[in-house]
């Protein structure tokens, strides 16, 4: 029976031994801790971001996607690592180690090896998540007045999903050296390649879930749907790159083996067949680049495209320089706030170019375009139906004012603005508001006399996420 303590020894040795293979492994699997630290830290940070904003949850679907990363890309270089390490271990048993000897040394050398990466994986997220909030902070243009915090809570995640993944890495190790008799540990990394088997089923897979990613990205209009079928998307599209680099690649190389006037001749017989064996061996490395270099490419392009296109938001947007809301107010007040425009204006030695006042009743409502076809009230500021309307209503007075008409009106009849008539998307729910001659606000039915092209108090405005 073995001393208890030679395990330990042993352990230390193998690592010492293996530097070359196990320091690039140990920084690999810290880097990974550290990107899903930082994206957790930022996404609990209350101060930056209020639970169910955008932001908010964008960023617990970029901790979630690279969760899943991570563990593939471990898996991915772990078994490189399982493979250079079977001729060692097949020593170790003809010496006279049992598997049960082994399992208890590869168990310690995995919990160094696991607490160096969180521990040093975490260290690494502290230092730098400072740097990415701040970089985040000028990106938003916040102020500094935002208190950084580092939270106990994501320390705690990281620790306890990236024990779980080693975990399963050790597990899967151990399976694989129990699986093994002696002989093949000591050929384990000079054993000849088979050829891959044709998997048509994980290919179709593959074709169906690429397919159904894009679609969703390009079926998808509405920016509020849009938000929540993301992450969808997103998952979709790397399971299906990972099984058309493993399944679809093979199949598709072999497809071409089969075609005779093709693969015989002198170019094209040893590439394809080369080909095979390589794709099976590098397939999830090809899909790793592949996924991280569009990450970074979509990332850079979308985050460098609307920080430059900021300004030209906020002119579509807020068109003009100033605006002055109030409620609940009268005629005298009215007139109070016109007077201290003017000696505001006054003071500041300003002219007022342009200036429109008019009152305004808003509501959120949703259109119920398959049961009732009216609109509906609903909570104020509730967008997350993807029916919504915002609903805007003015006096006839304001409008003939603003626009130098003199229309009149009947009982419960209206002039209708569409906002976003101008925008392209699916013609149901919201857009079928459009050219209806009759508008029906709960109970009460209002006749539409005419559809206006323009409205100077409400251009049409294509950035809006909802029709209005």
């Amino acid at each position: 029976m073995m001393n208890s303590k030679i395990y330990g020894k042993l352990a230390v040795t193998n690592l010492k031994n293996n530097k070359k293979s196990y320091i690039p492994y140990i920084l690999a699997s810290a880097f990974s801790v550290m990107m899903y630290f930082i994206m957790d830290n930022l996404y609990r940070n209350r101060s930056l971001v209020e639970k169910g904003s955008p932001l908010a949850i964008m960023l617990s679907y970029a901790a979630a996607v690279i969760l899943i990363f991570s563990i593939i890309f471990l898996f991915y270089i772990n078994s490189f690592l399982i493979k250079r390490r079977k001729k060692e271990l097949g020593i170790y048993n003809i010496l006279g180690m049992g598997k049960g000897h082994l399992g208890k040394m590869l168990f310690l050398e995995s919990v160094i090896t696991t607490v160096a990466s969180i521990i040093g994986g975490i260290l690494a997220g502290i230092l730098l998540s400072k740097l990415v909030y701040l970089i985040l902070l000028k990106i938003l243009h916040m102020g500094g007045k935002i208190e950084y915090r580092i939270s106990l809570a994501s320390t705690g995640m990281t620790t306890i999903l990236f024990g779980a993944i080693f975990i399963l890495i050790f597990l899967y190790n151990l399976l694989q050296m129990k699986l093994s008799n002696p002989i093949e540990l000591l050929r384990g990394g000079n054993t000849g390649e088979r050829e891959p088997k044709t998997k048509w089923i994980m290919t179709i897979i593959g074709i169906l879930c690429l397919a159904g990613g894009y679609s969703i990205a390009l079926i998808t209009k509405e920016p509020m749907a849009a938000l929540g079928k993301f992450f969808i998307a997103v998952i979709l599209v790397i399971i299906g790159t990972y099984a058309l680099f493993m399944a679809g690649s093979i199949a598709f190389l072999k497809m071409l083996r089969n075609k005779k006037s093709y693969y015989y001749k002198t170019r094209h017989f040893t590439a394809v067949s080369g080909m095979i064996y390589r794709m099976k061996q590098n397939a999830v490395g090809l899909a790793n680049i592949c996924i991280l270099s569009t990450m970074v490419l979509v990332m850079v392009s979308m985050t460098v495209s609307l920080y430059g296109g900021l300004n030209d938001v906020i002119v579509t947007r807020f068109p003009y320089e100033a605006q002055i809301t109030s409620s609940g107010i009268n005629q005298k007040e009215e007139g109070q706030i016109e007077e201290i425009i003017k000696n505001m204006t006054k003071k500041n030695h300003t002219v007022t170019t342009s200036q429109i006042r008019f009152h305004v009743g808003r509501f959120t409502t949703v259109y119920n375009n398959n049961k009732t076809k009216q609109l509906d009230m609903m909570a104020a500021g509730d967008y997350t139906n993807s029916n919504a309307v915002d609903l805007v209503m003015i006096p006839l007075s304001d409008y003939n004012q603003t626009e130098g008409k003199n229309v009149k009106l009947k009982e419960n009849e209206v002039l209708l603005y569409h906002r976003n008539h101008k925008r392209t998307h699916k013609k149901s729910d919201t857009e079928a508001l459009k050219n209806k001659k009759v508008i029906q606000l709960n109970s009460i039915s209002y006749k539409v006399v005419d559809e206006l092209d323009r409205l100077a108090i409400a251009k049409a405005d294509t950035t809006s996420f909802i029709d209005g």
